[in-house]
């Protein structure tokens, strides 16, 4: 919901720029060119609108100032430690399950369901006010009795080429007459009392609207009005599309008629709005409208002067669209800018450690445990202030028990033992490729043997850390960061669900993450996942040909570029070892996930 929402709110602040543009050159472009190309204008911008899709780029050129989406949220603390050597003599092995912490939402989420419930607060009003409506005209209408006015309506059908008849009531309940209803819609007339001219203009307009059907036009706008109501520039878009439907409605049908021909049309829309109480209704075209809309709309019948064939303009928007539409995909929101790729880290099916994607950039450890890390190929390198076990003899200090994450944007490297009392896990972390550092320790965590950790932004990131329970079963503990990586808080884990080792961790956004284990009672893979943040768990659903069915299969840490996933999974055979790695593919932040054999990486394939 919140990726939705944020999605909806680039796409609105973009596409107003193009909104901006139009409302400045409105008055230009009504005294020069047809209401035609204008109409078409605003059906491209609304549909524009409707879709939450952008292009992928690596890099955001346009950054959005929004209030930052740190956690209104108890976090374990904010005051970062200097110290980042940790004693470790005469730890024994303490485990103990985390309690839950409840979700607190975050800025960010307050944000989405404010959005949402005005989305449906917006649609609930206007559908329920077409319903009430609808039902009262219904009411107290009565069908078309007049033969002069059955008459009129079958010579316009004739000459106007519809076949299919619409229903014609009188309705007292009707300010004035109007073509309600999406489905088999109905023509709504105040009263009989029309001479023939009237009738005529009347059931020219209408059924202009009904061939071209503008009723699914207004849909559109309202439900583009519904989705962008925090936008003034919407608000003014869907009031202009709105006029310019019956300006184009009324040029369609006096055409290429007449001064005098104009006026009489004119006239008999004077004629019909005396009195009356012109309103917006959703699923409805109005005959008569507001003393703005009348205005316009007088000038432009009148205007007999021949406009310019608007073909050039409609192109040169359709331009200025594309570069707009391109325009948010270079844009993101402040807090949540997305960082370059990272080498990433999983645990093989012996145990070891394995990239599963190398992003360019390393870490190394010399004979004495100093650790250092190098970007672009080797290109840059740094050391860092830790120190890790290479005799095997300090518990949590080894190079198999410590996480990485190395990107040029962000590096984060957790460490340490954690008993969840005296001795925290440590996180440090670098913005700038390794020239400073900063150690945070996480008190109240736990694990000490197998960690994993990453970001999916320069602020949002998580981490797992896992501790053994005995022969085959370990408990894990999963925890996250908005600020990047100076505090902590734990999230649900399954532990209560499904207990083992670690082999892969992965999260496409602070809510759906991923659990990989090395199999044990099964042939594998064995996936658990949240698309809560950590509030519930389930096993995830994987999907293979039958020819890997011989294989045990072992998932690796899933690889996440924005709304696309990889997800690698180890394939071996007992009696010949590693056969390869075979790949999942998602294009919803792993909400789904399909077999592409596109990846394979089989050794005998």
């Amino acid at each position: 919901m919140t990726s939705l929402f944020l999605d909806f709110l680039i796409i609105s602040v973009t596409t107003s720029l193009m909104i901006f543009i139009l409302m400045f050159l409105s008055p230009w472009l009504s005294k020069n060119y047809s209401a035609k190309w204008k109409y078409w204008i605003w059906m491209i911008l609304t549909i524009r609108l409707l879709l939450p899709f952008n292009i992928s780029f690596a890099n955001n050129v346009v950054r959005i100032p929004l209030p930052d989406s740190s956690k209104i949220s108890t976090v374990f603390q904010d005051i970062p430690s200097n110290s980042i050597q940790i004693d470790v003599s005469g730890i024994s092995h303490p485990v103990q399950q985390a309690a839950s912490l409840n979700h607190i939402p975050s800025l960010m989420d307050i944000l989405t369901w404010l959005w949402f419930s005005g989305f449906v607060l917006f649609l609930l009003y206007h559908f329920t006010s077409y319903y009430f409506f609808r039902k009262q005209s219904l009411r107290w209408s009565n069908s078309l009795l007049s033969d002069q006015m059955v008459l009129k309506i079958n010579q316009v059908y004739k000459e106007m080429k519809i076949k299919l008849s619409i229903t014609v009531l009188i309705s007292e309940k009707v300010p004035n007459p109007m073509l309600v209803g999406f489905y088999k819609p109905i023509l709504f007339l105040p009263h009989d009392q029309y001479n023939d001219e009237e009738l005529e203009f009347i059931f020219k307009h209408e059924l202009v609207h009904y061939k071209r059907h503008d009723i699914i036009y207004k849909i559109l706008l309202l439900i583009v009005h519904a989705i962008h109501w925090f936008n003034p520039f919407v608000w003014f878009m869907v009031r202009q599309a709105g006029r310019e439907i019956e300006i184009y409605c009324d040029e369609t049908v006096v055409g290429t008629r007449s001064l005098s021909y104009r006026k009489k049309y004119c006239e008999a829309i004077l004629s019909v709005i005396q009195n009356s109480d012109p309103r917006f209704l959703a699923l409805s075209t109005n005959f008569s409208g507001g003393g703005i809309s009348m205005k316009e709309r007088f000038i432009s019948i009148l205007n007999t002067k021949k406009k310019r064939n608007g073909i050039t303009l409609f192109y040169t928007v359709l331009l200025l669209i594309g570069v707009i539409s391109v325009l948010a995909s270079c844009t993101n929101i402040k807090g949540t800018e997305f960082i370059k790729p990272g080498t990433i880290y999983s645990i093989g099916f012996d145990g070891e450690q394995v990239v599963v994607n190398d992003a360019g950039n390393s870490y190394s450890i010399d004979a004495e445990g100093n650790v250092s890390v190098s970007y672009r190929n080797g290109d840059v390198k740094a050391n860092v202030p830790l120190k890790l076990d290479t005799t095997g003899g300090v518990l949590g200090m080894g190079q198999e028990n410590t996480g990485y994450f190395i990107s040029e944007d962000k590096t984060a490297i957790v460490y340490g033992f954690a008993d969840g009392k005296s001795l925290p896990l440590h996180v440090l972390i670098s913005n700038d490729k390794g020239q400073t550092w900063n150690d945070y320790p996480i008190p109240g965590a736990m694990g000490y043997e197998t960690k994993f950790i990453g970001f999916t932004n320069k602020n949002d990131g998580w981490l797992v850390s896992g501790a053994s329970q005995g022969v085959g079963s370990a408990l894990n503990y999963v925890y996250q960061t908005s600020d990047g990586g100076k505090t902590w808080k734990e999230i649900g884990n399954p532990n209560d669900i499904y207990s083992e080792h670690l082999t892969g961790v992965g999260f496409s956004s602070s809510d759906i993450g991923f659990l990989g284990y090395r199999y044990y009672m099964d042939e594998g893979p064995v996936i658990y996942w949240t698309k809560d943040q950590g509030q519930t768990w389930e096993r995830l659903a994987v999907s293979l040909p039958e020819k890997f069915d011989k294989y045990k299969k072992n998932p690796l840490s899933p690889i996440f570029n924005r709304k696309e996933g990889l997800f690698p999974i180890s394939l071996i055979d007992q009696d010949t070892g590693v056969a390869g790695t075979i790949y999942l593919t998602s294009k919803d932040e792993g909400i789904t996930w399909v077999y592409d054999e596109a990846y394979d990486k089989l050794l005998n394939p």
